[in-house]
């Protein structure tokens, strides 16, 4: 039991996600998103499980290779700046950390902004849809669109629960966590319906190297709260040209010159 704790590895809750992972195993056993009143609980019988399975492996040889560490690149965590779309059907805005180290494209049917350092894309969508479409159509409509949205797999969904944005949709947000050839995988995916409206939204993220595991959970859990939960469409008040004032150093009003006829 000592050499189990020993190889249980349990990352530092991180923006409201834990990993549990067995190093003997060379995987990671469990993720989750931490919920008031039901974190503790969990964390208890995941580790139990974690601790099971690193009794039973075997200690790893100590000529073993130590793994690389991961990748120098850094995910963009800073302020978080206004991203406006203007070519989707319902023109939206999110916040963006570090949003200019982000490659933008907007238009002309997804608002796509893609990080190549860190293997990260972000890709949402608004478009019209049939008055009373279900969310299932939007996601179907959605992946039709895009071919590059990652299938849901139920083994590797880690949290499932509904989205309060955009304001006045039904939307639903999933998390995913999977092995790769040489690290892990991740993404976040949120499908919406509202009355003659679809909405998507597709975070994915690759990480290799020691501590790939916690490096992921932050990725999804930062995308998840301080983007996905900033989205919101944008009004017509918002898109409205408005005509205002110049105003002079000394204070005197000053309009802008009347045009020809």
């Amino acid at each position: 039991m000592a050499l189990a704790r020993a190889l249980l590895e349990i990352a530092r809750p991180n923006r409201g996600w834990i990993g549990i992972s067995c190093g003997a195993l060379d995987k990671v056993s469990l993720w989750f998103y931490r919920t008031s009143g039901l974190g503790r609980a969990f964390l208890s019988a995941s580790a139990c499980l974690a601790l099971a399975g690193c009794s039973n492996a075997a200690r790893p040889p100590p000529s073993r290779p130590a793994s690389v560490p991961p990748s120098g690149a850094h995910f963009p965590d800073g302020a978080a700046s206004r991203v406006r779309s203007t070519d989707l059907d319902f023109p939206l805005e999110l916040r963006l950390p570090s949003k200019s180290a982000w490659q933008i494209t907007d238009g002309p049917t997804w608002l796509v902004a893609r990080h190549e350092p860190t293997s990260s894309e972000l890709a949402v969508r608004t478009w019209r849809a049939e008055r009373l479409v279900r969310r299932s159509d939007c996601a179907a409509q959605a992946r039709l669109a895009r071919l590059s949205i990652p299938e849901i797999k139920e083994e590797a969904v880690v949290d499932r629960r509904a989205l309060g944005t955009p304001r006045d949709f039904d939307t639903e947000l999933v998390v995913g966590v999977e092995p790769t050839a040489h690290g892990i995988s991740g993404y976040a995916i949120a499908f919406g319906a509202s009355v003659g409206r679809c909405y998507a939204a597709v975070f994915t993220t690759r990480v290799e190297g020691r501590g790939a595991e916690q490096e992921l959970a932050a990725r999804l859990g930062l995308v998840v709260d301080r983007v996905l939960g900033s989205v919101r469409l944008r009004s017509v008040d918002d898109r409205a040209v408005r005509h205002r004032l110049l105003v002079s150093p000394a204070g005197t009003p000053v309009r802008p010159p009347p045009t020809s006829e």
